[in-house]
């Protein structure tokens, strides 16, 4: 008999194995797997199927031999990856079989949603359905190292997840919704995403995405901090969650945040901090929404370089020294209105003014201070805003107490 090369050999007949001295018989797992191709498109077909011969004594039957099947796959599976030497070799076989199996599972569900609620063939259809998915699994935890996480999960996994997903988003909401301080906006990103997939709104979601968003909900949902927009923010940042309309809504963020300075050297001042707390965020290996956009932080980081630059090549308004130089018996500040009103209710509050009424004491400082955009402040407007901060500025001056905690860093 002529020896043929094995590179040759069609993965049909991968294995042989031989029965007593006499019968030689082919196995492999390829065999396996479409013998039971071939029994869901024709004796098991809901189509052509003869429902008076699915007896609980058959099903019973085709289980067990599913059961046994399914039992050799695993075993000669193990036994054909052992004896491969390269790793694209043990890849491309793993995604053989599992794209085999993942057909198999949608066939078989097809199979399940055509067919009426007859009891033996539900059962039946429910236990290959069972030993396929079993074996899938089995491939994805022994195999991982060339398991295939961009191809489609089979269509029954895809149902058990999506009810998995839609109660572990339930209990996300109902923890957000007790947390009153928390953006809605940072919800609603993590929400629309995962009501895409609930919904069935994607044609098919992949093994990647669907292990992010199992990892997504499950740090949120064993945080160790108190939930809030902050711990829900950093967790997005540690996953990497490079989703196009969260981006979109962080540049709006910082471009809010450097709307409310004034000059451009304190823009820049906002945006290098910003960026000193995105490239300290901590981020997990080889994780990610999107594969196919760049990483979150290497886009935030590029929209705050170009903005620097941009305001860095502007010129500076030459109003600012002429400003200071009109009137020498004022403090003058770069400060808006708003900011200062809040650093004077802070000083007020931590009693290092000790001024018995407030009133009286914002008149002088309105007659005293100047902002850069008026050299007269209005008291009615300072006394508004200091009783009525709105969360803009006090963001903005949150950020301008921590620059302060880096300057006193160096003195």
């Amino acid at each position: 008999m002529k020896n043929t090369p094995a590179k040759q050999i069609p993965i049909l007949f991968s294995q042989w194995k031989i029965n007593g001295e006499s019968e030689l018989r082919i196995n492999s797992p390829s065999i396996i797997l479409d013998k039971w191709t071939g029994l869901l498109n024709g004796k098991l077909n809901p189509n052509i199927i003869d429902l008076s011969t699915i007896t609980a004594g058959f099903v019973k039957q085709m289980i067990y031999d599913s059961e046994t099947d399914h039992e050799t796959l695993r075993a000669l599976l193990i036994e054909d990856l052992t004896g491969k030497t390269t790793f694209r070799d043990k890849e491309q076989y793993v995604k053989l079989h599992q794209s085999f199996l993942i057909r198999l599972l949608d066939l078989i569900f097809q199979n399940r949603m055509g067919c009426s609620n007859e009891g033996n063939l539900s059962a039946l259809y429910d236990g290959i359905c069972n030993h396929l998915q079993c074996t899938l699994d089995f491939m994805e935890e022994f195999f991982g190292n060339y398991f295939d996480l961009n191809e489609k999960i089979p269509e029954p996994y895809f149902t058990i997840a999506k009810e998995d997903l839609r109660k572990q988003l339930k209990r996300f909401k109902i923890a957000a919704s007790k947390q009153s301080a928390i953006d809605s906006a940072l919800f609603n990103h993590i929400a629309n995403c995962i009501n895409q997939v609930i919904n069935k709104d994607v044609e098919f979601i992949t093994y990647r995405q669907l292990n992010y968003f199992k990892i997504l909900m499950n740090e949120l949902l064993t945080l160790k901090t108190k939930l809030s927009s902050k711990t829900i923010s950093d967790t997005l940042f540690f996953l990497n969650f490079n989703e196009p309309n969260f981006i979109m809504s962080e540049y709006s963020r910082l471009q809010q945040l450097i709307e409310n300075e004034v000059t451009n050297n304190a823009k820049i001042e906002v945006l290098r901090f910003e960026q000193k707390i995105i490239n300290q965020q901590s981020v997990k290996l080889h994780c990610c929404f999107s594969q196919d956009m760049p990483s979150l932080k290497e886009q935030m980081n590029g929209w705050i370089i170009e903005e620097i630059r941009y305001l860095e090549s502007m010129p500076l308004p030459a109003a600012i020294s002429e400003t200071v130089q009109e009137n020498e018996n004022k403090i003058h500040t770069s400060l808006s209105v708003a900011k200062l009103a809040i650093i004077i209710r802070l000083l007020v509050i931590d009693k290092i003014i000790i001024n018995r009424t407030v009133a009286p004491m914002l008149r002088v400082v309105a007659k005293t201070v100047t902002t850069l955009q008026k050299d007269e402040i209005s008291f009615g407007s300072l006394e508004t805003k200091y009783h009525a901060p709105d969360k803009n500025t006090v963001n903005a001056v949150k950020d301008m107490l921590f620059k302060w905690i880096h300057i006193l860093d160096k003195l």
